[in-house]
């Protein structure tokens, strides 16, 4: 019979949500449901703290994970997470973000009882190949897990990790929370937004930051609106881009097709009332949660092609790729999921599909669970040969 594992969650997300807190809580709830012990390490106040405490998960968020270096304050949060783990007898110290990586890190390996030290990354922006960070992948971290094979080429462009001591695991989509053929919900929210059951309403969640591309939606939307007015274009999220995204569309004149929805909790039903979902970004991006969750309510995709985004858009199978930053391509690739849809249909069933084969949360718990015991075995061998 295998150990129950007793393991340490840590991210420095603080506020808003995305994929990376998302992917977090799902697997920590089934890591639980799984029989294992699960503790997790946020920032005071952050939304992963709040929703942990929402499902009865320990938590521990007397940190701040704060990007400034001060001193004093890193050394007193490493001593903190040595005691937590000490305390908790921690087995394995799984991390997530840059801050909460370095911290930890050095807390498991000053820790009496050196828990394993496992990281997932989830972007694909540049890793620094300084002393420190070679010191911290290649000494101190145990395993690095990547949520798509964008990301492991980073480490294979500079040379940190070798691609195939990677081990890729996929994020994915509570199918509980998704009912794509909730007819109700999508009258529901089309009526809030005042949306036409014969305009074609295309979709977009993320937050307004530089790097996840609403510049390139809002061109494209211009170059379609041009064309044909039975359409509606509709963004849900919030951040430091906001005011200048809806002055932009003020300033293109499509005020009018352009919704801005704000902050979303209800995305299964914000989903639902799309006929078609597309993600733009122009870096960082590794897999897109939103993307995956689309698909689970038989959504067709238009994304660009950037990081591991087409281990789910499958180019002409259940979406559309475009290149990154080609608004003319997006246009053109909208176009044509606007004018059929028959194969807006055929996209969103193909999607639905492959998230119910390939990325479920259980997959992803049992996939991450495997590489604790490989991990956790390896140390028991190594302490038994001293």
């Amino acid at each position: 019979m295998k150990k129950r594992l007793r393991i340490l969650q840590t991210n420095s997300h603080r506020g808003g949500w995305g994929g990376q807190p998302n992917r977090i809580l799902m697997k920590s709830i089934e890591l639980t449901k799984r029989g294992h012990f699960v503790i997790i390490a946020v920032p005071s106040g952050s939304t992963l703290s709040q929703r942990a405490k929402e499902q009865s998960l320990p938590v521990y968020d007397d940190l701040a994970f704060d990007r400034k270096f001060k001193p004093y304050e890193k050394i007193e949060e490493i001593l903190k997470i040595k005691n937590l783990i000490e305390t908790e007898d921690i087995d394995i110290v799984h991390t997530h973000g840059s801050q909460d990586t370095w911290i930890c890190a050095v807390a498991g390996r000053l820790a009496k009882n050196k828990p394993v030290i496992i990281r997932t990354r989830h972007n694909i922006f540049p890793i620094a190949t300084h002393f420190f960070n070679r010191y911290l992948y290649r000494r101190i971290i145990d395993r690095v897990i990547a949520v798509s094979d964008g990301v492991t080429e980073i480490f294979e462009k500079n040379g940190l990790l070798p691609p195939q001591e990677i081990k890729i695991i996929p994020s994915s989509v509570d199918l509980d929370r998704f009912s794509p053929d909730d007819v109700e919900a999508r009258e529901t929210i089309r009526r809030e937004f005042n949306i036409k059951e014969n305009e074609t309403l295309i979709g977009m969640v993320g937050r307004f930051a530089r790097e996840k591309g609403h510049r390139v939606l809002l061109d494209a939307a211009q170059k379609i609106i041009e064309n044909r007015k039975d359409v509606k274009f509709i963004l849900a999220g919030e951040g430091p881009l906001e005011e200048e995204l809806k002055n932009e569309v003020k300033e293109k004149g499509i005020a009018d097709y352009v919704i801005f929805a704000g902050f979303r909790k209800d995305i299964p039903q914000f989903l639902s009332a799309l006929d078609i979902f597309t993600l733009t970004p122009t870096a960082g991006e590794s897999l897109g949660t939103a993307i995956l969750e689309a698909f689970a309510m038989k959504k067709p995709v238009v994304a660009a092609d950037l990081g591991g985004v087409h281990t789910s858009v499958r180019d002409g199978t259940t979406g559309f790729l475009f290149q990154p930053g080609n608004s003319e391509e997006l246009a053109i690739k909208l176009s044509r999921l606007i004018e059929d849809k028959t194969l807006r249909v055929k996209f969103g069933e193909a999607g639905r599909r492959m998230i119910e084969e390939e990325f479920t949360k259980e997959k992803m718990a049992e996939a991450t669970e495997e590489v604790y015991f490989e991990e956790f075995d390896k140390k028991l061998k190594r302490e038994s040969a001293k």
